[in-house]
């Protein structure tokens, strides 16, 4: 990763060759839609970097993000739609930019630059993706973001700024599979006749649901139980959720987002009846979140200005996901460590079952290609996804060989490793900490 020193050479470089049409400071206001730590946070130290960055190269010139206050609702007369909202700018009663969730892009195929596909490409794959020529070797994936943007006159201009690892996959009453505690897995059967309601975000929810749908038509199982519901809204709402019954199992985000924002009070997943938390993150093995700016916006700064926004931009996708998985272990830890008043009231580490991976990952295909042809969705988005989704395809198809033996056995990384004295580091019966 390239460092601080070495990047602000690069980028007074890019801006003398650049900086030719403007000359004056540029103040961006922006919507932000969430505090959670490896987010929120991130894209204000992603506006800080560029201004100060900015201010080393273009002095007078520099270029600030300013974080409006609190999370302003998107005014009624864009119908939700925060693109929309920062297409038209403050100017017309919307935003000048607003830093998004990635499945904000587009309805149909948002959640692919958002989270990738379950089962899919991992962050170091799917960076290839984004930023090298992985289409037709001239093209990467961020210019087919912005082309098909600009197809449908969006007048917004996409630039990724954050990124963080891998989600946990879910806190439910009972295990999943096998655990630390030893209790009996239920299993992906198990859960599918379950008379819960879950909050479990597409397309996850859209591969557990036909998951079980399958396990139904083959007879495994009787009847499908467990019903869904959209996000809960409010910060901490999803363990009041389940402690009032509305809810008995959701997933949410990082180790590190977690305890941000479900540790926050006197009530946890461990109090609340939630207790065994899940993994591997099948359903989210990435995210990346986005700053939109409004095209008229980004016209007004100069070229060097915006040569400057888009390399510290990328910059901070890799620095952010650094940051954040450095402290992933800490936050797990604190989750594991979480006790109530008893022993029924500690977190569980418990495994999704290999047999019920692969049920969910013939299901996660099934549901992306019929999203393609799904009547809700406009036809132009149907086709849109259609050629996201076989482009990705191709990519990973040219470089699958290679992903496929590149890597060691994860419990095996560092299974031998012993201290000076010989003392192990880890549980080597678990491979944990």
């Amino acid at each position: 990763m390239m460092n601080l020193r070495s990047l602000v050479r690069a980028l007074l470089v890019c801006a003398v060759l650049l900086s030719s049409r403007s000359s004056h400071a540029v103040d961006i206001a922006y919507r932000s839609f969430t505090t959670s730590a490896t987010m929120g946070p991130q894209a204000a130290e992603f506006a800080n970097k560029l201004a100060a960055l900015t201010a080393v190269a273009l002095g007078a010139n520099r270029v600030r993000f300013v974080p409006l206050s609190g999370t302003p609702a998107i005014p009624p007369q864009f119908g939700g739609r925060i693109l929309a909202a920062v297409a038209a700018g403050a100017a017309a009663g919307g935003f000048d930019a607003a830093y998004i969730s990635g499945t904000d892009l587009d309805k149909a195929w948002g959640f692919i630059f958002n989270s990738g596909v379950p089962f899919g490409p991992d962050f170091d794959e799917f960076i290839g993706f984004l930023y090298g020529k992985s289409i037709n070797g001239t093209s990467s994936g961020l210019d087919l973001v912005q082309w098909m943007l600009d197809a449908h006159q969006s007048n917004v201009v996409v630039l990724p700024i954050v990124a963080s690892s891998e989600q946990l996959s879910g806190y439910f009453p009972l295990p999943i599979g096998d655990n630390d505690a030893h209790h009996r897995g239920i299993g992906l059967a198990g859960l599918c006749e379950q008379s819960w309601t879950l909050r479990y975000l597409p397309p996850a929810e859209y591969a557990i649901d036909k998951a079980c749908d399958n396990l139904v038509a083959v007879h495994a199982i009787a009847s499908k139980n467990i019903r869904f519901i959209e996000a809960v809204p409010g910060a901490g709402s999803l363990v009041g959720a389940v402690k009032s019954g509305q809810l008995q199992g959701f997933e949410f985000a990082t180790p590190l987002d977690d305890v941000s924002q479900l540790w926050v009070g006197a009530d946890n997943p461990a109090t609340v009846g939630v207790r065994f938390v899940h993994a591997p993150g099948w359903q989210q093995q990435f995210l990346i979140t986005w700053m939109v700016v409004n095209k008229d916006v980004w016209n007004t700064l100069s070229p060097g200005q915006q040569a400057m926004a888009a390399s510290v931009a990328r910059d901070h996708v890799l620095s952010s996901y650094s940051e954040s998985m450095q402290q992933q272990g800490d936050a797990l830890r604190h989750i594991l460590s979480t006790n109530g008043a008893g022993r029924d009231e500690q977190m569980v580490l418990s495994e999704w079952p290999e047999r019920d991976l692969e049920r969910l990952s013939i299901a996660t295909n099934q549901i992306l290609n019929e999203r393609t042809r799904d009547p809700s969705l406009p036809s132009e988005d149907r086709q849109e996804l259609a050629t996201v989704l076989e482009l990705l395809r191709a990519y990973v198809h040219a470089n699958n060989r290679y992903w496929n033996v590149r890597g060691i056995r994860p419990q095996m990384r560092f299974e031998q490793w012993r201290g000076p004295t010989g003392q192990p580091w880890a549980d080597e019966r678990r491979g944990r900490h």
